[in-house]
Parts: structure tokens; C-alpha cells; sequence
């Protein structure tokens, strides 16, 4: 059991690919490379009624307290592409309790492992509607991803509600390209959740703590004073003892003043 109700403060990293720049050109899904052909076949796992019906709720979905469900199992090589889910329940605090979980080529501990309000940056647990290139809330609480996923031999992604209500039905769509091989130095996807009060970091290992730099989501409960927006975004690259980046709040860092 993770215990995440309520959290006071919340750390959240994303760390994907972790390769030589230009070494995964096949896979890759900017504009820019729109015009080179590419060797995959699109699939999906998904949640829907496979008797070409329309219930794809009704129970059929239906996540149980202390209940894990497989909500995919693929078999590689391949690329997830997109995570659609939609989740109907009473319980109020749904995005905490039901934990996310995803497993890349027969590993014994999961790659993911995250409350699923806090994968698409709702760590608070309530919904909001926000849009980015990687993820995204829509209308009727629609949580998207885009980050690409790859794995080699198979994935396995799992839901677990560890609250005291079920979830009467979780709704998904899982898109996946079916590749016939993938780069030697593709890295894989890792999101992890972590908690504290105070947040003191979780590693020292700088050197290990490779990945991809992709953006911040970030969330606050107040307990009090006033403004909380003055305090500088700096980053410190490569071992440096002052930051090379540094901002003036923030508020700024998030485009606003």
C-alpha cells in the first residue's frame, strides 16, 4: 500500500529517453520528421465493448477497493504512444487512490509507479483543464498522455485502487505502434512519485540521474502567509556550484508575471 491521502508536498519526475540525439529517428513524432516513412502498425488495448455493443461501462469496467487490474498487456518490439483514461466514481479522492503502474520487458518492479491524478499533473487530487504537448485534462475529466513509451519484448500496465470505494467504471485507450525492431540505445520511461514534508530531495547521484529534461507541474497547499511566487527557478548543469539558468520567480517560470 502507497497511503497517499492528503499529501502536504509532493516531488514528481518524469525520465524518459535516455539516447545518443538522433539515434532514434524511427520513432521519433515532431513535425519536423513528419516526412520520414516509417516501418510500425498502429494497435490499441482498450477498454471497449468487443461485442460491437456500446457498454463499456455497466460493471464491466468496474475496479473494486484492494482490486489490481491489467489493463494492458503488449508484446513488443513497440512504441506506446497515447494513454487515454477516464474514471467514473463517487469516491472523492479517486486521483490518489488508484495507483498506476507500468512494467517494460518482464521487470519485477515497475517502471511507473505513481498515483494516477499525479501522472497527469493533478497532485492535488481534483481535477482542472490544462493542455501541453505531452499531457493534458480535457472536458469530462479526460486524462491524456503522449509521452512515448517504448519497451522490447512486452508491457504490462496495471490500476490499483487502494481506496474503500470502487470505481465504477475505468474507462482507457492504450495506442501503441507495433515496431520490428527498435534502436540499441532507446531508453525506457520512468515516472515515480514521491513524498515528504519537508521535500530534502530524493539522490545526490547527479551523475546517474540521467533522462530528458521535459517541464514541471507543480502544486501547492498553502497553510500560510500570502504570495507564495517569489522564489527564482535556477538550474544547475553538469556539477555546477551556481546556476548557469536562473530566473526572477515562480510565477515568471510559468509565463506569467
Amino acid at each position: 500500500m502507497l497511503h497517499l491521502r492528503r499529501p502536504l508536498w509532493i516531488s514528481f519526475a518524469w525520465s524518459a529517453f535516455v539516447a545518443t540525439p538522433g539515434s532514434a529517428q524511427s520513432v521519433r513524432h515532431d513535425l519536423d520528421n513528419l516526412p520520414f516513412l516509417r516501418n510500425y502498425t498502429s494497435a490499441r488495448a482498450s477498454s471497449a465493448d468487443t461485442s460491437g455493443a456500446n457498454d463499456d461501462g455497466n460493471g464491466r469496467n468496474r475496479i473494486r477497493p484492494g482490486e489490481t487490474r491489467t489493463i494492458a498487456s503488449l508484446t513488443g518490439p513497440g512504441v506506446i504512444s497515447h494513454l487515454w483514461f477516464t474514471i467514473n466514481t463517487t469516491d472523492r479522492w479517486h486521483l490518489k487512490n488508484i495507483v498506476l503502474r507500468m512494467y517494460w520487458d518482464g521487470e519485477n518492479t515497475p517502471s511507473v509507479e505513481t498515483p494516477i491524478g499525479d501522472f497527469f499533473g493533478l497532485g492535488l487530487g481534483k481535477y482542472f483543464l490544462y493542455e501541453s504537448g505531452p499531457l493534458s485534462v480535457g472536458s469530462q475529466k479526460a486524462l491524456n498522455s503522449y509521452f512515448p513509451m517504448p519497451f522490447r519484448r512486452c508491457a504490462t500496465i496495471t490500476v490499483t485502487n487502494e481506496g474503500d470505494q470502487p470505481a465504477a467504471s475505468f474507462y482507457h485507450n492504450i495506442d501503441y505502434e507495433k515496431h520490428q525492431s527498435l534502436p540499441d540505445d532507446l531508453g525506457y520511461f520512468h515516472a515515480q512519485y514521491r513524498q515528504a514534508a519537508p521535500f530534502l530531495g530524493w539522490t545526490k547521484d547527479w551523475v546517474r540521474n540521467g533522462g530528458h529534461f521535459v517541464g514541471v507541474t507543480h502544486r501547492i497547499l498553502q497553510n500560510q502567509g500570502d504570495w507564495w511566487g517569489e522564489g527564482d527557478d535556477m538550474f544547475f548543469i553538469d556539477g555546477a556550484t551556481v546556476p548557469q539558468i536562473n530566473g526572477t520567480g515562480s510565477e515568471d517560470y510559468y509565463l506569467g508575471a
